[in-house]
């Protein structure tokens, strides 16, 4: 199974660059084209492949080589999407969250899955999905990334952690604090 879309971990393996780097291009409007699938940020697998022949062809250029890129054997797999086993065949939550690298819980909780409109089948009181459906869910559903989205990503994630929750006690003597001082 091959599922066209990667998360930015697959493309920093891929490229042997950390995810600080990957992040810092999105901030800085460079690098390739991403897309944003509710908070999860993914990069399509066709937009990789026309930044790696961009690349390729830019560097090229630098050492005075006047030829088009071309990579040498294009991977069977790559181009192609889903194959048609994979079309017919269904998978259960897990399998699907592993497949398409998202969150399980999309698949899991009804309520999620309710909301965000995820395709899915209940086979005999079995919850199904369909690898082609959740990838056409997936482009239908992403939004392309721009810097600005970046920043925003960037200020949501905090770089300290929160203060700790309060302990049960605490909030008792707060209240009994509050009660006691608003008599008259």
């Amino acid at each position: 199974m091959h599922y066209p879309v990667m998360t930015e971990k697959h493309l920093a393996d891929r490229w042997q660059v950390s995810l600080k780097t990957l992040r810092r291009w999105r901030l800085d409007g460079e690098g390739p084209v991403w897309h944003k699938l509710f908070r999860q940020v993914r990069y399509h697998e066709a937009d990789i492949l026309e930044f790696e022949r961009r690349s390729a062809q830019h560097l090229m250029a630098l050492l005075g080589i006047n030829r088009e890129f071309k990579p040498a054997e294009p991977d069977a797999t790559l181009g192609q999407g889903l194959d048609a086993e994979a079309e017919s065949h269904y998978l259960t939550a897990k399998e699907i969250a592993e497949a398409a690298s998202l969150p399980i819980h999309l698949f899991r909780d009804q309520v999620e899955r309710n909301r965000k409109c995820v395709p899915h089948l209940m086979l005999v009181g079995n919850l199904r999905f369909s690898l082609q459906a959740i990838l056409e869910w997936e482009m239908a559903n992403s939004v392309p990334g721009n810097a600005a989205a970046a920043a925003v990503e960037e200020v949501e994630s905090p770089v300290e952690p929160s203060a700790p929750a309060k302990r049960w006690y605490e909030i008792v003597r707060e209240q009994e604090g509050e009660r006691f001082d608003s008599a008259p």
